[in-house]
């Protein structure tokens, strides 16, 4: 064939044999610039968990459980919190001696094996910091990338590094009730002919939810003019029983009282029996601060529905009659006869004491 009719054939020219190789090394290119953006923002795996955070008797004044929840997940940027999670993170903040507040925490896996343990002290009676700094320990404990690295072994020919002495235990402490007194000042409204102040004297058995308690009264007597050159005085003792409930700073009582009203009537002219039974039932709600471990001080207020019929009669007309609605208002100092908290033995964590103010976790 002529050079020519070579030309006019219309078969395209032969391809280089390099651009053979050279389509595969371009995909596997792509797809390396596409991947790899996606590895290096890749987020790190979230850990979830369920959260038991208590306060113990005497820190009932600290933050609640939003508090701690709400910095965790501030820390870690996502709630870790989940009712079905594997791990379970116990939390347990309580008073210690002094203006200490404590706190314990410990993380179990799946199978109910403490992983990880901490205890936090805060000495300056400041248990919003203390729950900010179980928070900060809580994300080390769940976050994998603040987890601490294995110290590399020592070079051969090393001093051996002394072993630290073991830390003294807690001691243990009585399980129960706290016990607690109360000495304070009332008045009576409504209950006699005129408001009448008064003392009591109660006790309680207190739980970290609720009390079970006595307080006697004795009210000044009243007096109530008979005629223009006589007085009476009539005067009111008594017991009452009182569950109450509290929450934090605020509780809430029921009362039941029992009592007798007695008069004074030297010329036997009255007819009203002496003593006169008093039974009256009724709510208590009251605020209460406390003044330091031991100390705290309650105001209150009472309403009281007597279901006794009482009344201050002679023989011609009836003088006074009592109204079926009272009330009480007092202020009472109660002292706590216990340490804070009682529990029957030291939580594990308290092996591990902290540094102090609970600045950071370790």
């Amino acid at each position: 064939m002529s050079r020519t009719s070579a030309r006019n054939t219309g078969a395209p020219p032969a391809a280089p044999r390099a651009s053979a190789g050279r389509a595969p090394a371009c995909l596997i290119a792509a797809a390396v610039a596409v991947l790899s953006p996606c590895r290096a923002g890749a987020a790190p795996p979230r850990a979830a968990v369920q959260l038991d955070y208590q306060r113990a008797p005497g820190a009932e004044r600290c933050p609640r459980e939003d508090l701690l929840r709400e910095e965790m997940a501030r820390q870690l940027g996502y709630d870790p919190v989940h009712p079905e999670a594997p791990l379970q993170a116990k939390a347990l903040v309580f008073r210690g001696p002094g203006t200490e507040m404590h706190a314990t925490m410990d993380v179990y896996d799946a199978a109910g094996l403490v992983t990880w343990s901490r205890h936090l002290v805060a000495y300056n009676d400041d248990c919003r910091e203390l729950v900010l700094n179980m928070a900060l320990s809580l994300r080390v404990a769940l976050d994998p990338r603040l987890r601490a690295q294995p110290e590399p072994a020592p070079p051969p020919g090393a001093p051996p590094r002394p072993e630290a002495e073991p830390p003294a235990e807690a001691p243990a402490r009585a399980a129960g009730p706290g016990i607690r007194v109360g000495f304070g000042g009332a008045a009576a409204i409504g209950l006699l002919p005129t408001v009448s102040p008064g003392l009591s004297l109660s006790g309680a058995l207190r739980y970290p939810s609720f009390s079970l308690g006595l307080e006697g009264s004795v009210y000044a007597p009243a007096e109530l003019s008979i005629d223009r050159a006589r007085v009476a005085a009539l005067w009111l003792a008594t017991v009452s029983a009182m569950p109450c409930i509290q929450d934090e700073s605020l509780f809430g009582c029921a009362l039941v009282s029992l009592g007798a009203l007695l008069r004074s009537d030297e010329e036997r002219i009255l007819t009203t029996p002496d003593p006169s039974l008093w039974l009256a039932v009724g709510p208590r709600a009251g605020v209460e601060w406390s003044i330091s471990e031991h100390f705290a001080v309650q105001v209150h207020g009472d309403i009281a529905l007597r279901l006794t019929p009482v009344e201050l009669a002679t023989a011609a007309k009836v003088l006074w009659s009592a109204s079926a609605f009272g009330g009480h208002a007092g202020l009472t100092l109660v002292v706590d006869l216990t340490s804070a908290p009682r529990r029957a033995a030291a939580p594990r964590a308290l092996r591990t004491p902290a540094a102090p103010a609970a600045r950071a976790p370790h």
